[in-house]
């Protein structure tokens, strides 16, 4: 007759200790680790671009996925690992910004998009970045959307700080993944910007018939200068005449 599991301080099977899954590997969690945070533990793990900024969830430079069975489906959410205690991912998928595509083996489209936008400068916010609108990209895929709304995106950004390269480049390269908007294309907006094309275009044909009366301006009085010369020319030859 086996008896049953011989249980931990943790409360965990000596048989079946703590563990999680880290891009697709997976590992065993340390025992007796209850302090330290998922960010700690993955940097001693060697996993080092997830970087360690504040250390109080608000500068997002820390930012992973962290993937689980819930409500019938899997759910992706964008997590603090600065904030994060190890145990709390016990039996979850941990997705790094290592683990979605790198120099050598290829870039992931969202590191493509940033990289190409010139969206990073000193670079130690970028992973954090990266890890966000990734971690949205599979969350809208995991509801059966096709994409996410340049709102969402924005919202979606506003755990995570730059310092040197300003946030108009990294919306700009993140948007290429937003869904167009319907209410963009309103009749009201169709119509306003018709009119704005039709003024512009007024404006255009007014400036260029002013252009061009200015030009014929220009020409008649060129014309009546050289009439004067040759009247001018005239008198001075009659004048030699009769000297």
């Amino acid at each position: 007759m086996v008896g049953p599991a011989k249980l931990s301080p943790l409360g965990f099977a000596d048989e079946a200790k703590p563990m999680c899954y880290v891009d697709g590997k997976r590992y065993v969690l340390p025992m007796g680790r209850g302090e330290t945070t998922l960010l700690q533990w993955l940097r001693e793990s060697g996993l080092t671009g997830t970087k360690l900024g504040c250390g109080e969830g608000g500068c997002g430079a820390c930012t992973v996925m962290v993937s689980h069975w819930e409500r019938g489906r899997v759910q992706h959410r964008a997590v603090n690992a600065c904030l994060c205690p190890l145990y709390a991912v016990e039996g979850m998928h941990v997705v790094t910004v290592e683990g979605i595509g790198s120099v050598r083996s290829g870039l992931h489209p969202v590191q493509a998009a940033l990289a190409n936008s010139h969206g990073s400068q000193c670079g130690f916010c970028t992973p954090g970045f990266v890890m966000s609108m990734y971690s949205l990209l599979r969350g809208v895929a995991a509801e059966g959307r096709d994409a996410p709304s340049e709102q969402e995106i924005e919202e979606c950004l506003a755990g995570n700080l730059c310092r040197c390269t300003g946030y108009r480049p990294i919306l700009d390269a993140f948007k290429v993944f937003a869904k167009a908007e319907p209410s963009v294309y309103t009749a009201d907006a169709i119509a306003a910007a018709r009119g704005m094309a039709a003024a512009t275009a007024a404006e255009t044909g007014s400036t260029g018939t002013a252009a061009a009366a200015a030009t014929a301006g220009n020409g008649s009085a060129g014309t009546a200068a050289a009439d004067k010369g040759s009247t001018g020319r005239a008198s001075n030859g009659s004048a030699a005449a009769n000297g």
